[in-house]
């Protein structure tokens, strides 16, 4: 397409000088942009105008002094600030909800008046001739389209969705829309290469510590350098017990599919440490506080908005005080406040210059879902990190503090209330018509507001009210136990926001970490406390949390979160939270013109005429032999066999199917491929207990076709085989009594013995009552072993085959086999597709009063049942006999309370059907303890 240079200028809005090009091409005008000490090569477009109906131009006289922005002194003349007499040329273009314009001081008369007279004649000829034009093509040389992606962050719901689930339905024979696909696709490959390719290889850390606490209306009376200041064993200070240490046998293998984690494009080991400002700081002291209060103010006023900050002004002293020796580092960042909710920035002095953009937005859900006593506050902001020589690309930071509606029974009102605030919370944002050129000042600047969800990172500190749907009397039977922290796993299971989370009615996708620490709500602040402080009348519960989500490229760790039993003066504890953010430097100058030039590169592909071609490096994939929880990888390659680049996906055979099996995973599933390029695909195996129940009644031969289909291509077909192990594990408790041998014997899945064959326990659970009862004498060994899990799959191994387990030798320590053992007898009992003990009789369970009650309750058990239970419980009620030297009465008592913590909930585990309502964990022990104490 011809180009004819018309004229060049220097114009801004800002401090920095930017060069332009100015150009003229057929239909059109672009405005060109060469980042500053870039060759001509780095040039790129800021906008295109075609030369249509909608297009106009004018030509006036400066009527005021014009900043002069031209290239120098010597060659315009006049000097800044001097009068002078100039032309100003106006370019618009009016599109169906605005009028675009840019206003530019030219250099050259001479080429001013052949580009206005280029311009009249080539709208004449559009007029005249009445083009139905599409300038589609436009969008191969702007960079709206490519860089998108970078003007702001996308919304966290949408960008943590798999790429391949943003794709439209596709199975074999029906492609879905590939032209769509293909744009959905291109756009996350462009950028995510783009920051790839401006990425400097190092990266900065960023350490947040955030905290929340309901202060109940009180001003600050006591030191909260507890709360504020991490120490390097923070955990153990605050009653942090880590969540790696295990409190049951209970620990079962989780499904590995679902823990790979991806590297963040950029990202390495080298860090680029910020300097310290003082050489004493620790690696522990935070570059930024971010704290929030709940019921600053109680008063009456408190229902309405209020504007004093003098509560805040106490808070935000005694926040530098509690910060001791190294508060003198620390300034005041930001604050929003709404009535009794106040949400607070600290950052360290030396990190001041890389926080800006800072946005704050409030919103009240109290009283008439207005009024200020409840509701939110939350600040927005960016943080650039320090790097030499370079502008580097910014992360956007969002910090919520909320206060939700209280009560056990106003969950739905909680839910509700987390949808509306984060739909209410936005922040202003102003964006130029053209942030690059000079623009008259009769022109007014648009403003959007963005979402809170449109951050690099979310964070929520929050009193959320989420209670314990549990009996007050279970509730605090279960911490009273000793250790009470023990329980603290099932008191999470009847946990109000857990709950939440896992139906997705509320902080979907939001992680929490591991909670190991002591309910913060509610302490007593008078003599009516039980005997852990908490209040009588009010039952404990977990109302203050923080909660983050996070973009893929924004590697976050937390390393702590607790609560702070120190700081007293209010009915909450203080929770606080550690987090250590890995931010990727990336050259944003660099990153731009990356992700122009790979635009350009890859603009067309839906409209070639040349049809995209893959080859695969083999049309099959032998598995081998599939065994229940033994990961398997392999890996096969893809290559662009074509001259143009290529979008390829899997796809199921049949819309109402999934791609492929539940046991199998693919990555990716979807990539763009440019010609000569090549990637690998890994394919991962791992059958868990869902998929176990399945494939054990099935046929052994797996046989199945992934299909792999290219956009605006053909389909590729790649036969997958494997031999399913049959396993034990996650059987109904019917099948497995009538097995007439080990299950990896039998000859078809539909192998029994005859039914007027009595029934007995299963053979794999008396084995392994057999080996305890036989090698254990002090039942401490049942937990206290280190757990290895290749052991435990030996011992799967030796149950599905009727090998004989090993047996310890002489002088060897006998706890880590022992624990191995007890917990595979837990995960056997808890993979059965149905309960030992069925849901429609666990109410029936806890009625019962004594022992000669609970034993006649067996006549309602299932038979298979009724000897499952009869042998366990008699093995349990023998360990807990155990008597070693150092143990007393009451030490058995304990081991038999510590037996029935472990193994009630597994044999009545609870109808994850809902068709029977759950009951009480501390009934379900007692049940147990009938015949265990």
């Amino acid at each position: 397409m011809p180009e004819a240079e018309c004229f060049f200028w220097r114009t801004d809005t800002s401090t920095k000088l930017r060069p332009f090009n100015f150009m003229l091409t057929l239909r059109s005008v672009l405005i060109l942009k060469r980042t500053p000490d870039h060759s001509i090569e780095d040039l790129s477009v800021e906008v295109a105008y075609p030369i249509s109906g909608s297009f106009s131009f004018s030509v006036a006289q400066a009527r005021r002094p014009t900043l002069d922005l031209r290239a120098s002194v010597i060659e315009t003349g006049p000097t800044l600030g001097q009068s002078r007499s100039e032309l100003t040329l106006t370019i618009k273009y009016e599109l169906a909800t605005e009028t675009r314009s840019h206003t530019l001081i030219p250099r050259d008369t001479r080429k001013l008046q052949s580009f206005t007279a280029e311009c009249r004649r080539l709208k004449d000829i559009f007029t005249r001739n009445e083009f139905d034009a599409d300038f589609s093509w436009l969008s191969l040389y702007t960079q709206e389209n490519s860089l998108k992606s970078f003007s702001s962050p996308k919304d966290l719901r949408t960008v943590n969705i798999p790429l391949h689930a943003q794709l439209s339905p596709a199975s074999a024979g029906l492609p879905g829309d590939d032209a769509v696909d293909i744009s959905i696709v291109r756009e996350n490959w462009i950028y995510n290469k783009a920051i790839e390719e401006a990425s400097t290889g190092s990266s900065a850390r960023l350490l947040i510590r955030t905290g929340t606490f309901n202060v109940n209306g009180k001003m600050p009376s006591q030191d909260l350098s507890p709360w504020l200041r991490p120490t390097k064993r923070d955990s153990e200070s605050s009653g942090w017990i880590s969540p790696l240490k295990a409190i049951s046998p209970l620990d079962i293998l989780s499904n590995p599919i679902d823990q790979q984690v991806t590297n963040s494009l950029g990202a390495s080991s080298a860090t680029l440490a910020h300097a310290n400002l003082n050489n004493n700081a620790t690696v522990s002291d935070p570059d930024l506080l971010v704290l929030g209060f709940q019921e600053l103010d109680l008063s009456t006023e408190a229902l309405l908005y209020a504007s004093s900050t003098v509560k805040e002004d106490a808070w935000v002293e005694a926040i530098l005080a509690g910060l001791g020796e190294r508060g003198i580092l620390y300034e005041k960042l930001a604050s929003k406040q709404l009535v009794g909710m106040l949400i607070v920035a600290i950052a360290k002095k030396s990190r001041l210059s890389c926080f800006g953009d800072i946005k704050f937005s409030a919103a009240g859900a109290g009283i008439m879902g207005i009024m200020g006593n409840k509701g939110a506050t939350a600040i927005r902001m960016s943080y650039t990190p320090l790097a030499q020589e370079i502008s580097p690309s910014s992360i956007v930071l969002t910090f919520v503090n909320a206060h939700l509606a209280a009560f056990d029974e106003m969950v739905e009102r909680r839910n509700f209330d987390f949808h509306d605030l984060s739909r209410r919370l936005v922040f202003d944002q102003t964006d130029e018509l053209d942030s690059n050129s000079y623009v008259n000042t009769a022109l007014e600047t648009s403003r959007r507001t963005v979402g809170l969800f449109e951050s690099d990172v979310l964070f929520w500190m929050v009193d959320l009210n989420y209670r314990i749907d549990l009996a007050d009397g279970d509730v605090r039977e279960l911490l009273a136990s000793s250790p009470g922290t023990d329980n603290i796993p099932i008191l999470l299971k009847y946990d109000q926001l857990k709950t939440a989370i896992a139906s997705g009615k509320a902080f979907a996708e939001f992680s929490e970490h591991a909670i190991t620490h002591m309910p913060s709500y509610r302490y007593a602040s008078n003599t009516s406390a039980g005997s852990l402080g908490y209040d009588r009348k009010r039952k404990p519960a977990w109302t203050d949390r923080i909660l983050h989500m996070s973009a893929p490229g924004v590697p976050v760790t937390q390393h702590s979160y607790c609560s702070h039993p120190q700081i007293t003066m209010s009915d909450h504890r203080p929770v606080s939270a550690d987090f250590d953010l890995n931010v990727s430097i990336v050259d944003k100058q660099r990153r731009e013109i990356a992700a122009s030039k790979l635009y350009r590169e890859l603009w067309g592909v839906e409209h070639s005429s040349k049809p995209p071609k893959i080859k695969l490096q083999s049309m099959t994939l032998d598995l081998g032999k599939v065994y229940y929880k033994r990961l398997i990888r392999q890996t096969f390659s893809i290559q662009n066999d074509g001259q143009i680049p290529c979008v390829y996906r899997f796809v199921a055979a049949d819309a109402a199917h999934p791609i492929c099996p539940q046991w199998l995973k693919i990555d990716p599933v979807v990539g763009l491929l440019r010609p000569g390029e090549s990637s690998t695909t890994t394919v991962t195996v791992f059958v868990d207990n869902s998929s176990a129940s399945r494939l054990n009644i099935a046929l052994p031969r797996l046989d199945f076709t992934l299909i792999l289909h290219t956009a605006l291509g053909k389909d590729h077909f790649i036969s997958v085989t494997g031999e399913y192990q049959y396993t034990c594990f996650a059987n109904k408790l019917t099948r497995l009594t009538r097995l007439p041998g080990p299950v990896r014997t039998l000859k078809s899945p539909n192998d029994r013995v005859p039914v007027r064959q009595p029934v007995n326990a299963p053979r794999e659970i008396v084995m392994l009552i057999n080996w305890l009862m036989t090698h254990v004498t002090d039942p401490n060994d049942l937990f206290n072993g280190p757990l290895e899990e290749s052991t435990c799959m030996n011992i799967r191994e030796c149950l599905d085959t009727g090998h004989q387990f090993p047996s310890p030798q002489p002088g060897e320590e006998r706890g880590p086999l022992a624990t191995a053992i007890t917990s595979t007898l837990v995960q056997l009992l808890d993979s059965l597709v149905d309960p030992v003990v069925p849901p429609y009789l666990h109410a029936r369970c806890l009625q019962m009063t004594s022992r000669d009650e609970a034993f006649e309750l067996l006549d309602e058990f299932p038979p298979e049942s009724v000897n499952v239970w009869i042998s366990l419980t008699a093995f349990l009620h023998y360990m807990s006999l155990q008597k070693p030297p150092s143990q007393s009465s009451t030490d058995r008592v304990d081991m038999a309370e510590r037996l029935a913590t472990v193994f009630a909930p597994v044999l009545l585990r609870d109808d994850s059907t809902g068709l029977h309502t759950p009951v009480s964990p501390i009934g379900k022990r007692k049940f147990l303890l009938h015949f265990v104490g």
